[in-house]
């Protein structure tokens, strides 16, 4: 649902060229997403490298796309309690996630954070774990980074 209005613990989509690029509104006029680094070869290429979990202005992260509140999987997936979103989304703050164009992008982390479920819509199809710990992210023994399960599986829609 593409709504102009936003509430914390909504999904934010950025139009950029190309792709989206996504987030969570965490309110007061931020949001939290992950980024990659510098270096588009290695996200062509499949391969893994560290993004950065942030917490920036929603107009910094714009810049000057445009973005709109998309919660559309709300009646495929039911959302988690949103005040939970935002505490799951801000501990994650500051930390490193192993990030990949296909199984680990910003689209299956900001749904992952909402949902409980990783699903990106643009490459297609739902990350599922049944195995998923607290945030549903596996944190590493020094707290400073985290990735998805190396075990999650796409299921065929």
């Amino acid at each position: 649902l593409l709504a102009p209005l936003r509430e914390p613990g909504d999904l934010i989509e950025f139009q950029r060229v190309g792709y989206q690029h996504w987030g969570i509104y965490v309110g007061k006029g931020y949001v939290v997403h992950f980024t990659f680094p510098e270096g588009l070869n290695n996200m062509l290429n499949g391969e893994f490298f560290k993004a950065k979990v942030q917490k920036e202005r929603l107009r910094n992260v714009a810049r000057v796309s445009s973005y709109a509140v998309n919660n559309q999987l709300d009646k495929k997936h039911p959302p988690l309690p949103l005040s939970h979103v935002v505490k799951r989304a801000e501990h994650l703050v500051g930390k490193n996630i192993d990030y990949n164009l296909v199984m680990s992008n910003c689209e299956h982390f900001a749904t992952l954070i909402r949902y409980g479920i990783a699903e990106s819509q643009q490459v297609r199809g739902p990350v599922t774990d049944q195995n998923l710990v607290v945030l549903g992210a596996v944190q590493t023994e020094n707290k400073k980074s985290v990735h998805f399960p190396k075990n999650l599986q796409y299921k065929s829609q």
